[in-house]
This record gives structure tokens, C-alpha cells and sequence, in this order.
């Protein structure tokens, strides 16, 4: 009797979670390029930007040009959260969604070279979300280059941890009965 109850609270559990692909791999990172104008409060971006750098689970994107939408922000008094930007190429998309909090420094000049770093999550075709880490940086004011990367560090989900501490919890339970049975 136990083991039936056993056997369909895991069945449950299995069918209650999602099937998840896993989280972009540490480390992973991208580096975009491409125009834009800065204000004292605002940054804007003319157009499509490009993908100079793709690596570790965002390899399969390769490098490409005007492939990147970055969507325009505020950063005076504090930087805009939302979508920052989505790259489509070789058939995937990834998207980095500001979380609230990111930080501006102004280096020099107004509204000069800035930089903004924070963090936000990460997606990638054929991966669950990943919260990951972003420091973009301007050359100067006005119009010029802008580049900008973000840094994806995997951080496990609750739920992830607490199905496989329940997988645990359950093979435990298995071994005790086992023993009390011989």
C-alpha cells in the first residue's frame, strides 16, 4: 500500500512539473554593438544593432549585423526596467529583461560616456530563463558607437530545488523501508 502511494504522489510531482531545458550555462555572454544618442536622461538607439560576440550557450547565435532591437531607455532618475533588447538569428531568439535597481554612472561629460550595470533575465531558444548580470557602457555623448554586454550567472529556481529535494526525500524513504523490511 505504501509503495502505490509512494509511486502516485511521484507520478504527481513529474506530471505536475514542467519539462524544463535547464538554464543557460554560467558564463555565457554577449556583446552588442552598434549607434546611439544619449541625453541627460535618456539613451536611443536608430534602428537595428549588431551581435559582435556570442559565447557558451549563446554560441548558436553567431554574429550578425542589425539582427539586435534594443529598445530606447530613461536612466535619470533611475534606469527604466522592461525588455532591453531581443537578437533573432540562425533561427533563435534571445531577449535580457532589465529588473528595476540598475545603476548609472556618468564618467565624464554631460551627459558624456555613462555606464549602467544591473541585472535582469536572460532567454535563449531551448533554454528556461536565466537571471543573469548586465554592464553597458557608452563611448561619449551624443551620437556614437555604443557597446554593451551582458554576463548570464545560472541561478537555480526554487521550484528546480525543491523537486529534487523531494526526489531526494522520496529515495530516502525508499532505502529506510528497504532496511526495515530485511
Amino acid at each position: 500500500m505504501k509503495k502505490a502511494l509512494f509511486g502516485a504522489v511521484a507520478a504527481l510531482a513529474l506530471m505536475a512539473s514542467p519539462v524544463l531545458a535547464g538554464p543557460i550555462m554560467p558564463g555565457s555572454n554577449l556583446s552588442i554593438g552598434g549607434i546611439n544618442q544619449v541625453t541627460d536622461t535618456e539613451i536611443t538607439f536608430s534602428g537595428p544593432q549588431r551581435l559582435d560576440i556570442a559565447e557558451g550557450s549563446f554560441s548558436g547565435l553567431g554574429t550578425c549585423v542589425s539582427c539586435v532591437d534594443i529598445a530606447n531607455f530613461s536612466y535619470a532618475p533611475t534606469v527604466s526596467e522592461g525588455l532591453l533588447f531581443t537578437i533573432t538569428n540562425n533561427g533563435l531568439v534571445s531577449t535580457f529583461i532589465l529588473d528595476a535597481g540598475a545603476s548609472v554612472t556618468n564618467i565624464a561629460g554631460s551627459p558624456g560616456t555613462l555606464s549602467v550595470r544591473g541585472t535582469g533575465t536572460a532567454t535563449l531558444t531551448g533554454f528556461d530563463d536565466t537571471k543573469g548580470t548586465l554592464a553597458f557602457s557608452t563611448q561619449s555623448g551624443l551620437l556614437s558607437n555604443v557597446t554593451f554586454s551582458a554576463t548570464v550567472v545560472a541561478v537555480p529556481e526554487p521550484a528546480s530545488l525543491a523537486l529534487f529535494g523531494s526526489a531526494l526525500l522520496g529515495l530516502g524513504l525508499v532505502r529506510r523501508a528497504r532496511r526495515n523490511k530485511a
